[in-house]
């Protein structure tokens, strides 16, 4: 067991402020845990280290913290090691856990997110240093500047000074703007399971967004026995697709590298199509593709960059970010059944209803007259927020606000260079305060999934640790 209080941080201590520590990371999720892991694996070190994450476990985050036997990781086991140097660590866990006898089989399924943030609270324990890590059930809500280093200003009230900081905030839900919601309308938030589970079974629910998080509020509402009409409402219509079975080789494709937005489109289709008259699924070649996905970002111009994400974001994202098979069957039973419902279009407003229903009106996609959905409740699936701008009243916007951080590249995430160290508004890197995952998108693209986080983590730990010098410090 973590201790509640240890370097001097006794939450029940009578002073506001807590005994410094040498490096805090600011959120407990997955990628604050694969920091904390790589923090606390060499026991020579002295470093002392706390992470701030209000929840009652760690490594829950918005991914993890469901319960649902249903909610299955979007990559098979083989790529989710939390270990960059050991891709089999995920798979010898889960063997000897007793999870299952058939390691080969085993390696190519699609397991339950519960489980994966398992293992990786095992992991984290299973380190030398586990027991010096200090875990702080509050929240931080803002960081400023001190003689001694950072200064986090905590929601309880206290504050903590640490030499650097970790920026492990995870994903944040996108919110539907006030502007389009007319009075009490019943909405759930897609990542509030236990909401989405308590919507009565006979409800007639119309869902906003079509992508991964819709598809776990569809997973939820089967799995409470939902029997309603459901409908999906997004611009464009588009679900994810489903994973195939695993392929053999990967053949180089850092060629793309070279060729414009456009011709790089033309290119990736051209191999679809003579995978699939070789007899190999078009998923194969999105696998090849995946390590190059960071230097395929960085390779377009500003101007490139931007183009992809006006008109090919959205059918991109359906291709790479694919659910498993089995998810993949459960969706197609419901539409077959005309259970689920896709409509493409643009929600223009949701309006609460006498008798407590909602109407939304949309656009639907390639029309000109508006269309109304009835439904009895709202799902909000709109994804991740990645605009800092856009959240004023979360620590990232405070820190905006302080001057401590940028927007990133096209208004994504926040501007950060090497391990992560953030931009100032002056446009400097703070070496004493980086960030990992979802934030480093507009710099990255690839960034929020399991195989980049736990090379950044591990970056990061690397950097700490020669900035600090690895020996405990005055704070």
């Amino acid at each position: 067991m973590l201790r509640r209080f240890c370097f001097g941080l006794d939450m029940a201590a009578e002073s506001d402020a807590l005994d410094g520590v040498d490096i805090a990371i600011v959120g407990g999720g997955a990628a604050g845990v694969l920091v904390a892991i790589r923090l606390l694996a060499d026991s020579d070190s002295r470093l002392r280290i706390a992470i701030i994450e209000p929840a009652s476990a760690l490594a829950r985050g918005a991914a993890y913290a469901t319960t649902q036997a249903e909610h299955l990781l979007n990559v098979p086991v083989s790529g989710m090691s939390a270990l960059a140097e050991d891709s089999g660590h995920f798979l010898r866990h889960l063997s000897d856990s007793g999870e299952s006898s058939d390691v080969t089989g085993m390696a190519d399924s699609f397991v339950a997110r519960r489980d994966y943030g398992r293992y990786l609270r095992d992991t984290l324990q299973a380190q030398p240093r586990h027991a010096d890590l200090c875990w702080l059930r509050d929240q931080v809500v803002d960081i400023g500047r001190g003689d001694a280093g950072n200064l986090l200003q905590l929601a309880s009230g206290r504050t903590l000074t640490a030499r650097a900081v970790v920026l492990a905030v995870g994903n944040m839900p996108r919110r539907i703007p006030a502007s389009r919601l007319r009075g009490e309308v019943r909405l759930v938030e897609a990542w509030d399971y236990p909401a989405v589970t308590a919507i009565p079974r006979t409800a007639d629910v119309c869902i906003i967004g079509s992508g991964l998080s819709m598809v776990d509020a569809v997973l939820g509402l089967v799995h409470a026995g939902h029997r309603g009409r459901i409908r999906v409402l997004s611009r464009h219509g588009l679900m994810p697709l489903e994973h195939a079975r695993p392929g053999a080789g990967q053949a180089s494709l850092g060629e793309l590298a070279s060729l414009d937005l456009r011709a790089r489109l033309r290119r990736v289709r051209t191999l679809a199509r003579e995978a699939v008259a070789a007899g190999e699924p078009w998923q194969w070649v999105f696998d090849r593709l995946r390590p190059y996905g960071q230097l395929l970002w960085l390779s377009l111009s500003h101007a490139e960059q931007r183009r992809f994400l006006r008109h090919v974001v959205r059918y991109w994202d359906i291709h790479r970010h694919r659910i498993a098979p089995q998810v993949a069957a459960t969706l197609d039973g419901l539409r077959e059944n005309g259970r689920l419902e896709v409509v493409a279009g643009r929600m223009l407003v949701a309006t609460a209803q006498p008798d407590g229903s909602v109407e939304v009106t949309c656009l639907p996609r390639h029309e000109d007259e508006v269309r109304t959905l009835r439904a009895d409740w709202l799902i909000n699936a709109t994804g991740v927020e990645t605009h800092v701008d856009l959240r004023p009243d979360t620590l990232l916007g405070a820190l905006r606000i302080r001057g401590r951080l940028l927007p990133g590249p096209h208004g994504i995430g926040i501007a950060s260079e090497g391990p992560g160290c953030v931009f100032d508004a002056r446009g400097v890197a703070d070496p004493t305060l980086l960030v990992l995952g979802a934030m480093r998108i507009g710099s990255l693209w690839e960034s929020i999934a399991i195989p980049e986080l736990r090379v950044q983590a591990q970056a990061i730990a690397a950097h700490v640790r020669g900035l600090l010098g690895e020996t405990a410090g005055d704070v």
